[in-house]
């Protein structure tokens, strides 16, 4: 990790080691103490930058939600046909979200007590206006024969099943038998989801 830091400018490094903690072990396991010795650096600067472990994270959680709402980007931009650009995004918001499972979880934990962090809040809207209809947008390019509840209830079922093994965590191996952080059962996992949407009715 010290190698991806030479670059970084203080503030950078300090978000990127944040990003780090929290992806390989836990929000529970960020102090500034540990951030500022992974990133080389006094704990003033993390006052001086952040000004609180609150603010950092959360700056943590904005480029995180920022990088799952850049996944949405490839369904407008690409000039690939509508099943090839579908399969990337889903591989691209799949890595973001077992890159991130705990930011993922904590994100989900809260929007299910009704507690969405200002990032959270941002990112919901954003799935609101723009991203659940980009996916409904190419499901109803691939399955023109449907109608829009259909395209609704299929772009729902992707998400869900994007989204649960990260809630479920270790639990999906021990009741299921996977182990969906085994490259090749997560790309399996992919292409069931990219086949129950484009073929299954």
């Amino acid at each position: 990790m010290k190698d991806q830091l030479v670059n970084l400018t203080t503030k950078a490094r300090l978000m990127q080691v944040t990003i780090d903690v929290i992806a390989e072990e836990g929000f529970q396991s960020v102090t500034i103490r540990k951030v500022a010795a992974k990133a080389g650096v006094n704990i003033a600067a993390v006052n001086y930058h952040f000004g609180s472990k609150d603010a950092l994270i959360n700056e943590a959680l904005k480029q995180v939600t920022d990088q799952l709402k850049n996944a949405f980007e490839y369904l407008q931009t690409c000039s690939d046909d509508a099943e090839s650009k579908l399969a990337i995004f889903i591989k691209n918001y799949t890595d973001i979200l077992f890159k991130y499972p705990d930011i993922i979880k904590n994100m989900i934990n809260h929007a299910i007590h009704d507690k969405p962090v200002d990032q959270q809040v941002e990112y919901i809207a954003f799935l609101k206006t723009e991203g659940f209809e980009l996916i409904k947008h190419i499901i109803g390019e691939i399955r023109p024969d449907q109608d829009e509840c259909f395209h609704s209830l299929k772009a729902l079922h992707l998400l869900s099943g994007l989204s649960f093994p990260i809630l479920m965590g270790k639990y999906i191996g021990e009741v299921m038998g996977v182990d969906l952080s085994i490259d090749e059962l997560r790309q399996l996992h992919i292409k069931l989801l990219l086949a129950n949407v484009c073929r299954d009715d």
